[in-house]
């Protein structure tokens, strides 16, 4: 059978008096026959001593902190401090003595109770986390072990830290994922030097290889292998805009070429890092790396767009002034009733201008064929009323007439395959087709 040791409430043990152990053990010795001395002197001194150590013993549990309480062989509450005490929400005295099994018979069957007979037979210590019998929801961290006998229990609720580290693991999983899925750019943190030479990598999103050709974990375990795909061109200007940064403690922004690990491919990346320090004095970087070759290239592109827009706004411009100067040459030798027929060739000649360009922007500017060309100007002289030559005139085409062989012909000979729009002027004009003579002659030059 152990032997069972039972402690004193820390009050009364705070409380003892020394000077009254002492009167006891003096009383003693001189009430006992001289043969029977020496074994009241040692029980005397053995329960001093005894005395002491549990009211120092119980100055220890009250001040741990932990929640603490032992069971006797009988699972009989033999000492509760005062935070499990207050744990439990009842008197000390209520418990003390009782049964544990007795006093929450929910832990029937518990893996709680397993592992608390588990040490009680074999005598081991073990560490564990479980939930709380009869308090749904709350979880406690034990440690249980032999104790005088029986066991000792010391718990902690770690209830608001667990749900704090639940809650942190949950976070920590929506930003990884995020960080993971990220289509074009991958996040990343660093821990440089002073000196910013050595480098540690301390995270890097997994997107680090559909990005650069080179795994996460290869990349956080060896600093260098990524700046050693950025072209070399481009490192001395990265190192000093860095340096710059880490002066001024200020967010750093770059454009670079790399080179693809695995498919060789040279690509254009941007870097967004900005530095910050740490409480324990070092600096660290958090940062974004993102692929903007697509941007590059529709840069490029909208540069060549703009510069052939100039260009042709510019041949545009130069037609319009040579339509104008072809169809008001004569003004000066004329009269004025000539300037209604001169607007009219100008603003016939500057319709079929639009209508070559409407064709070639249907056909994305790529070119169309000099007969949808010359189909779309004669359709503008079909609309033409035929009182412009004269009542009862059939608007027949003058096939002997230089118009229709000018505009057949010089499309043809002058200009180049995508220079059809701009031979739309020299198309035939309201004056030249009648089905008599015209007032006046096609010119027999274009200029």
């Amino acid at each position: 059978m152990f032997q069972i040791m039972s402690l004193p409430n820390p009050v009364l043990a705070a409380s003892f008096d020394l000077e009254q152990l002492t009167s006891d053990l003096v009383a003693s010795i001189s009430a006992s026959p001289r043969g029977a001395l020496n074994v009241a002197l040692q029980q005397a001194l053995a329960h001093t001593v005894e005395t002491k150590v549990n009211a120092q013993l119980s100055v220890l549990l009250e001040g741990i902190g932990d929640a603490f309480y032992s069971l006797d062989e009988h699972w009989r509450f033999s000492y509760i401090n005062r935070a499990a005490e207050t744990y439990f929400d009842l008197p000390r005295q209520t418990m003390l003595h009782k049964v544990i099994w007795d006093m929450f018979p929910k832990s029937e069957g518990t893996d709680l109770r397993r592992r608390y007979e588990e040490v009680f037979l074999f005598g081991t210590s073990v560490s564990f986390e479980a939930e709380a019998v009869g308090r749904p929801g709350r979880h406690l961290e034990f440690h249980v072990f032999p104790y005088n006998g029986g066991i000792g229990v010391s718990f902690r609720d770690w209830t608001e830290r667990r749900r704090a580290e639940e809650e942190l693991r949950t976070s920590e999983a929506r930003l990884s994922a995020l960080a993971n899925n990220a289509p074009a750019c991958m996040f990343y943190q660093t821990n440089h030097s002073p000196e910013y030479h050595a480098r540690r990598v301390l995270y890097v999103s997994r997107t680090c290889e559909r990005l650069t050709g080179v795994p996460a974990e290869e990349a956080q375990a060896n600093p260098d292998l990524l700046y050693s795909l950025v072209l070399p061109e481009h490192r001395d200007r990265m190192l000093a805009r860095r340096l710059e940064s880490l002066r001024d403690i200020t967010e750093c922004q770059e454009e670079f070429e790399i080179r693809h690990a695995r498919t060789g491919e040279t690509r254009w990346h941007r870097i967004i890092a900005t530095p910050r320090h740490l409480e324990g004095g070092g600096i660290v970087w958090d940062g974004i790396q993102i692929d903007i070759t697509d941007h590059k290239r529709s840069e490029e592109r909208l540069r060549l767009l703009i510069n052939e827009l100039n260009h042709r706004v510019k041949n545009t411009l130069a037609t319009v002034q040579s339509l104008a100067s072809q169809s008001f040459r004569g003004l000066k030798t004329g009269s004025l009733q000539d300037q209604p027929g001169l607007h009219a060739i100008f603003e016939a000649r500057l319709f079929a201008l639009a209508r070559g360009h409407d064709l070639l922007t249907r056909e994305n500017w790529e070119g169309a064929s000099l007969g949808e060309i010359v189909t779309q100007a004669f359709a503008l002289i079909a609309t033409w009323p035929t009182t412009a030559a004269g009542s009862g005139s059939t608007g027949r085409i003058c096939a002997w007439r230089r118009p229709w062989h000018s505009a057949c012909q010089w499309p043809c000979t002058n200009c180049a395959p995508t220079q059809s729009s701009t031979a739309l002027w020299a198309l035939p004009t309201a004056e030249s087709i009648s089905p008599g003579r015209p007032s006046k002659p096609w010119p027999d030059s274009v200029s």
